[in-house]
């Protein structure tokens, strides 16, 4: 092994996390905009309300979207190779957000400003749809045998890390005067984002192709199959239940977070600033968790660590909701942050365990369906959902831990079921062995 390869597996982690990085940054940085400025500066409605409500439309546009771009760059990342499919959809993310930070306003355009953003917002969602796919696999397929576990997981770091980012850059230009914020503060974390995508960008041409795919596209010739249609024909129960595999690290981290930022300060009289504490303060909770997620999978197996974690938020779900009930901010702090641990120690190890389920010729398209379709559908609605269930039993904890239940169970038996596609190759080529020896 050269130098230059002895340092791949490394190289590529790193490009995976960056790329995650950035993604969750534009995520955060997009949320934020949209909930103090984009309402009243590209939308002209008299009501504030309104005008954010539309602003927020525009960020739902983008989950929308990431289902159309895990198809589009999933289809290039499995006939063309990961790399070329990973360089794209960073180009097009970064371009799409930088210009979004140059966007001329309402008050410059007219209806055109709202037009353009509704644009980039659907381009940035397709980016994203095809981003996470493409990294948890460039970083997987590159790993050594026992640090795949720990090497196929960097990508999942980008999360806490991107909102943290975001925080920070948010709250300095937050600090302005308010005219100098509309006018041009708000557009500095959109245009930062360009200078990160510049660097994750030289990184990454730096990062040879999966090895397994310049394999199989040396032997095979893979532009003639359709990866989508080919999952549709032949593993439509792995994309399924891959959908249900990401329940409890999606629509999970979503109940803990956004949803109980919404109960605890309607139904429970909470402070904002004391419930948003608790939740920056989960952002450092996933960041520990990870890592020991990690190593207990790496020593008992991914699917069993997946396994023992949803049992535990299955058992931690009553005690939850009757902690946060009690509209204590220390116990809503115990309860929160326990479940953030449980949901980060899974959402780690759902990295390097998604990819199993899908043949390599469609393993890209595979779990970025399964990753972007589970956000698509549960992402916006568990919120929602809860909130519903909330007002329909007036604020009473037990429903609510009902609801938990429920996604931790149908995470469970996901990842109970969910067939593993590397152990199916090996024992068909172990049959073929024992009939050839027997012939």
């Amino acid at each position: 092994m050269d130098a230059k390869s002895q340092y791949q597996p490394v190289r590529a982690a790193l490009a995976a996390f960056l790329g995650t990085m950035i993604e969750w940054y534009d995520f955060y940085c997009y949320g934020t905009a949209a909930a103090l400025v984009f309402g009243s500066l590209f939308f002209s409605v008299s009501s504030p309300f309104l005008g954010t409500l539309a602003s927020l439309g525009t960020f739902a546009v983008g989950f929308l979207a990431r289902p159309i771009g895990a198809v589009v760059f999933g289809h290039l990342g499995d006939s063309l190779g990961r790399k070329k499919s990973l360089i794209i959809t960073l180009t097009v993310m970064g371009v799409a957000t930088t210009m979004i930070g140059a966007l001329p306003t309402h008050a410059q355009i007219g209806p055109w400003a709202a037009v353009l953003l509704v644009i980039l917002r659907l381009v940035q969602g397709i980016a994203v749809g095809g981003e996470w796919g493409g990294a948890v696999l460039i970083a997987a397929e590159h790993a050594p045998a026992k640090w795949r576990t720990f090497l196929a997981a960097a990508p999942q770091y980008g999360s806490p890390i991107g909102l943290i980012l975001a925080t920070v850059v948010f709250r300095m230009v937050s600090n302005l005067p308010s005219a100098s914020f509309q006018a041009w503060g708000w557009r500095v974390p959109f245009l930062l984002s360009g200078l990160l995508v510049f660097v994750a960008f030289l990184i990454r041409q730096g990062v040879n192709e999966s090895p397994e795919v310049e394999k199989r596209l040396k032997e095979t010739d893979s532009h003639e199959a359709v990866p989508v249609i080919e999952i549709l024909r032949k593993r439509k129960r792995s994309l399924l239940l891959g959908v249900g595999v990401c329940l409890l690290g999606i629509s999970g981290f979503y109940f803990v977070t956004t949803l109980m930022i919404s109960y605890t300060t309607v139904y429970l009289g909470v402070d904002k600033s004391a419930i948003l504490d608790v939740v920056t303060w989960s952002g450092v909770v996933e960041l520990i968790f990870y890592p020991i997620g990690c190593l207990i999978a790496h020593r008992i197996g991914e699917r069993r660590l997946m396994l023992g974690v949803t049992l535990g938020t299955l058992v931690w779900c009553a005690p939850m909701m009757y902690l946060i009930s009690t509209g204590s901010i220390a116990n809503i702090s115990i309860a929160i942050l326990v479940a953030t641990a449980l949901i980060a120690a899974y959402y780690a190890v759902l990295a390097p365990f998604l990819p199993k389920a899908f043949p390599v010729s469609m393993r890209y398209t595979g779990i970025s369906l399964s990753f972007q379709l589970c956000g698509a559908i549960f992402g916006g609605t568990t919120p929602l959902i809860g909130l519903w269930v909330a007002q329909r039993f007036s604020g009473q904890w037990g429903p609510l831990a009902a609801m938990f239940a429920v996604i931790s169970l149908g995470t469970f038996l996901c990842a109970a079921f969910i067939p593993d596609a590397e152990q199916e190759v090996e024992q068909t080529e172990s049959r073929e062995q024992n009939s050839m020896g027997t012939v």
